[in-house]
């Protein structure tokens, strides 16, 4: 950080959108924060860091992530985990498609209030993950596996202050629509 160059952008390049490389770079990091060997006793708990990152980019710059790249992560997520081909693809692609319906509406909520609205749509991915192997494959199924989306949800708040610096733009925890004194 130089002293002529401000921590954060200022003026023109606040609107900015940001390039394809920061989208694609944090989507490739929260994909391999996903894919780590977490411990099996607490694998239950670990949420889906690929999801959240991309509804985090469907919420605030759709234009870089299309459908195609929530079902080609999901796609991605099947084949290194060895679970059903096409289970995350479609499990990615209808919560994606859920946060593009509720964009406008998640925008004039502040952080913690987006978060609230953001955990059903947590809760139903990994629902649909657990109904996909009980239909299709006929396991048996630990719905602990449900406290990920809960999870998901109270980590919502540290993934977008982090992605929101990533992106360039100003990171507060409540809009000037959601100011009660207005």
């Amino acid at each position: 950080m130089t002293p002529d160059k401000p921590f954060l952008p200022q003026g023109a390049a606040l609107i900015a959108p940001p390039s394809w490389r920061r989208v694609a770079g944090s989507l490739a990091f929260a994909f391999v924060m996903t894919l780590l060997p977490w411990p099996g006793e607490w694998r239950w708990l670990v949420p889906d860091f690929t999801l959240m990152a991309l509804l985090y980019w469907h919420i605030h710059a759709p234009q870089h992530t299309p459908m195609g790249v929530a079902f080609g992560l999901g796609l991605l997520t099947d084949a290194t985990r060895g679970a059903l081909f096409g289970q995350h693809a479609v499990a990615y692609a209808l919560t994606a498609y859920l946060a593009l319906f509720l964009r406008r509406r998640l925008e004039n909520f502040s952080a913690p209030a987006r978060a609230v609205q953001l955990a059903p749509l947590f809760l139903f991915k990994e629902l649909a993950i657990l109904l996909f192997g009980l239909i299709f494959v006929k396991q048996t199924t630990d719905w602990r596996y449900l406290a990920a989306g809960i999870v998901a949800a109270l980590l919502w708040l540290p993934l977008a202050m982090l992605l929101d610096r990533l992106a360039g733009r100003p990171w507060q925890i409540n809009t000037p629509s959601s100011d009660p004194r207005k």
